[in-house]
């Protein structure tokens, strides 16, 4: 079966290099009818061209949001485990991080409100507008699946997998789960999630094999 020639909003679909095409391709000779579901990569390229492409400074302004409410920022204060396991292996991607951007992110226990610095605001800000719609579009996914701009950041720049970076995003779910059982309607919407960003983290890699 062959690509369509436009998306659901009859903008042209046009793909930006031979890799993503040749992956999007695979998806439409599988047969099936086009989900999102059904085929991820194509749906990321539908959503980039109808809706990141006209809009990436809104689409900043919203990613800004999580630079202080960031997941990876805030400790619990139920579990001093918890707390601990957090502060070890969030401590660590909070370290790189700083380091990326020459700027320190602060972090704090409970839900009291944590705000970072201008200047380290502003890093971001420069960071993500510098995105391609193709990359923000990806970005997206992976910012709110983890709640967290640091671990898109961190697989953005291959610092850490897409796996990896989604079960650290769930420390706080799998200490609930280990401590009160597990929830079959809430695992299977984790899964759900897990596959999303797995497919946004292949959409960001074809993006950089051109």
């Amino acid at each position: 079966m062959t690509l369509p020639t436009h998306t659901p909003a009859k903008n042209p679909f046009v793909l930006p290099n031979a890799e993503l095409t040749e992956a999007i391709e695979n998806e439409w000779q599988s047969g099936k009818k086009y989900t999102p579901v059904a085929m991820p990569l194509t749906a990321l390229a539908y959503t980039t061209i109808d809706k990141i492409a006209a809009s990436k400074a809104a689409i900043v302004e919203v990613l800004m949001v999580y630079v202080d409410s960031d997941t990876l920022t805030y400790r619990a204060t139920g579990s001093e485990e918890l707390a601990k396991l957090q502060e070890e292996k969030w401590g660590a991607i909070l370290k790189w991080a700083g380091s990326r951007f020459d700027v320190a992110w602060a972090s704090t226990s409970g839900v009291m409100p944590v705000e970072q610095s201008p200047l380290l605001h502003k890093a971001i800000e420069r960071y993500l507008g510098a995105l391609n719609e193709w990359e923000l579009s990806a970005f997206c996914i992976l910012s709110s699946g983890f709640s967290s701009l640091v671990l898109a950041i961190a697989v953005f720049e291959n610092h850490l997998s897409a796996q990896e970076a989604f079960a650290l995003s769930r420390l706080e779910e799998e200490a609930q789960a280990e401590h009160w059982g597990r929830d079959a309607e809430v695992e299977a919407r984790a899964r759900k999630m897990q596959e999303e960003i797995i497919a946004a983290e292949h959409f960001l890699r074809l993006l950089k094999l051109s």
